[in-house]
């Protein structure tokens, strides 16, 4: 049986490797020319244009996008008792993750929190 924690994080992997990185990669993959299939070339030709400076404002306000994103989906969940994230377990034991976390919507980005723990992308916007 996992633990409230071990729930919580294991949810917050999910929304980190899924959401976060996945949209911090493509960033990345856009600045370089790198992205699968070649889209987003129109973006590309911007964003290699701009100053190392400039690729790291961008990078910060694209992170701080995302994040937005994700803590404003999360309190909808946080501050609206009609809709539940649940975890059900083997045994169908269902742990609503509202119940156990402090503050959902926090687990991401707050001291130690799900971005600082389990992004591989968590630190590029300080380069």
């Amino acid at each position: 049986m996992n633990s409230n924690q071990e729930i919580l994080d294991q949810f917050g992997v999910y929304v980190v490797s899924q959401v976060y990185d996945d949209s911090m990669k493509y960033l990345k993959e856009l600045i370089e020319g790198s992205t699968k299939w070649g889209t987003g070339k129109e973006y590309t030709e911007v964003f290699q244009k701009l100053s190392p400076n400039d690729r790291k404002v961008l990078y910060k306000y694209v992170d701080d996008t995302v994040r937005t994103v994700i803590f404003g989906l999360l309190g909808i969940f946080e501050e609206n008792e009609e809709y539940k994230i649940v975890y059900e377990n083997n045994g169908g034991r269902q742990v609503d993750l509202n119940k156990i976390s402090e503050m959902l919507k926090a687990e991401l980005s707050r001291e130690n929190g799900w971005i600082a723990r389990f992004s591989k992308y968590a630190n590029e916007k300080d380069k």
